[in-house]
């Protein structure tokens, strides 16, 4: 079904006091192509940032010397956790072709709320895992990493490096939050009201 007769059956439900009005579902893809232009390039950093880490320890710390197990394991665990979160967020990009912003479906539209309830769920679930992680390689990389140093600089030096990737982590978080508050909550709220308009 397409986006015209949609509107058509808004009108003629107009009796059940809708709170959105049909003009509204005409701004709502060129809301979520202005959002998501956002998105990508917050993406795009993202990237930037991980292929540099990638960088670091495979040309600077692989390459340099024979390390323990351990250590091994722990920027293979690293090295993991951040191609897993990073496939999982590029796959909540909403891919806006032309043929669906000119002729938005339901399928369209469910596609949409799909991938902004999948945001949610990392946002919740893998991110919190993705920091587990991500202490444990450093741990385990730090052991024989900064075993040179006195065991006050290494507890502290480690200390340090944790407390600067969580702060980070919740300055992100809270700006996502924010920025789902503005931005994608008002898109999503939109969606599910027209979904349901057209199930009932």
């Amino acid at each position: 079904m397409e986006f015209e007769e949609l509107k058509d059956i808004w009108k003629e439900n107009k009796a059940k006091n809708t709170s959105i009005e049909p003009a509204e579902y005409d701004d709502l893809i060129s809301q979520v192509k202005k959002a998501e232009k956002k998105v990508v390039i917050r993406y795009i950093v993202m990237t930037f940032f991980m292929s540099f880490a990638f960088y670091v320890f495979i040309e600077k710390l692989l390459s340099v010397k024979r390390y323990d197990d351990l250590t091994y394991t722990g920027i293979y665990l690293l090295l993991a956790a951040m191609i897993s979160v990073g496939v999982m967020v590029w796959s909540t990009v909403i891919i806006l072709k032309k043929n669906n912003i000119s002729n938005p479906s339901i399928d369209f539209l469910k596609n949409i709320n799909r991938k902004l309830k999948r945001r949610t769920l990392i946002k919740k679930i893998i991110i919190p895992v993705y920091l587990a992680a991500i202490t444990v390689g450093i741990t385990l990389v730090y052991i024989e990493v900064l075993e040179p140093f006195t065991a006050y600089v290494r507890i502290l030096l480690h200390i340090l490096v944790l407390i600067f990737i969580y702060a980070v982590s919740i300055i992100a978080t809270k700006r996502e939050n924010k920025l789902y508050e503005r931005t994608y909550k008002p898109i999503e709220l939109k969606i599910n009201e027209l979904l349901s308009e057209y199930e009932k």
